[in-house]
C-alpha cells in the first residue's frame, strides 16, 4: 500500500518509526524498501547526542565499537573517544549516505498511538503472523507545529525508537519538608542542565560547591564539568 491521503483526512502508509536518533536511523535504513515515515519531535537527527549532551560529553567506548556495521567510521582505528559533535557528524553522514532524510518529518511530535486492528495488541510478535497485515491497524496523532494542530496517520506497523531518555526529568519524590524546597541552593536535573550553553553552565557552576547525585554517564560528565568550571577555586565536587 503506497503512501496516500485518504478521504477521511488520515494519511496512510505501511510503517511508522518514532524517533530519529541512533535506533531510529538504523530502523529507517533497514525498512527503507517500505518507504517508512519517521516522526522526529525536534528539528534535527541525533537523539540524546544532539539534545542531551554537555560540552564535555564523549563516547565512553572506542569509536570502532560504536558504529553501524554497514557504515564504519572513516577513521575507525583512531583510539580516541569521539565527542558528541563528532558522533552527530557521523550520524548525519550515515543518514545522507543511505538517503534517509527524505523519510523524516521533523518537528513532528507523536501525541497518541491507538491500536485499531482486530483483536488486542500483544507483546508476542509471533501471534501476529505477518507483521504487515495488509491494512492499517495503528493510528498515530502527530503535532507538527506550535499551534496544537493534530494530523492523524494510519499504519500497518509501528517502530518506537525513543530510547529510555525522555525530555521529562525524573526526580524522586521526597517526604514533606525533606526535599528541594528546604535546600537553600539550586536543584537542577541534568536534562535541564544539558539545554544550557557553555557560558551559562560555567556561570552556574563557578565558585560553587556541587553535589552530583548518581554515578553513571551523565553524572560523571557533569562532575567533570564542575571540576573544569572550578579549577583552583573551590573544593572539587562530591
Amino acid at each position: 500500500m503506497a503512501r496516500e491521503q485518504s478521504r477521511y483526512g488520515v494519511i496512510s502508509s505501511r510503517v511508522a518509526i518514532i524517533g530519529a536518533g541512533v535506533s531510529g536511523l538504523a530502523a529507517a535504513k533497514q525498512l527503507s524498501h517500505l518507504n517508512p515515515i519517521v516522526f522526529e519531535a525536534t528539528d534535527s537527527i541525533g537523539g540524546v547526542w544532539r539534545h542531551y549532551s554537555y560540552e564535555s560529553t564523549r563516547l565512553q567506548s572506542l569509536r570502532c565499537d560504536y558504529e553501524f556495521s554497514d557504515f564504519p567510521w572513516l577513521d575507525r582505528d583512531n583510539s580516541s573517544f569521539p565527542s558528541h559533535t563528532e558522533i552527530i557528524d557521523y550520524l548525519t553522514a550515515y543518514a545522507k549516505n543511505f538517503n534517509l532524510l527524505k523519510n523524516i518529518k521533523f518537528n513532528s511530535k507523536v501525541m497518541e498511538i491507538r491500536f485499531v486492528g482486530d483483536g488486542k495488541p500483544t507483546d508476542n510478535l509471533a501471534e501476529f503472523g505477518n507483521l504487515l497485515p495488509g491494512k492499517p491497524v495503528w493510528e498515530i496523532a502527530v503535532q507538527t507545529d506550535s499551534s496544537g494542530t493534530i494530523q492523524w496517520y494510519s499504519f500497518e506497523f509501528v517502530v518506537t525508537c525513543i530510547g529510555k531518555y525522555g525530555d521529562i526529568p525524573k526526580i524522586p519524590a521526597f517526604p514533606c519538608n525533606k526535599g528541594p524546597e528546604v535546600f537553600e541552593g539550586k536543584v537542577l536535573h541534568t536534562t535541564d542542565y544539558s539545554k544550557l550553553d557553555k557560558e551559562a553552565t560555567t556561570e552556574l557552576l563557578k565558585e560553587k560547591k556541587v553535589v552530583v547525585i548518581g554515578f553513571k554517564k551523565s553524572a560523571i560528565d557533569l562532575a567533570l564539568e564542575c571540576a573544569e568550571a572550578n579549577k583552583g577555586k573551590t573544593k572539587p565536587p562530591i
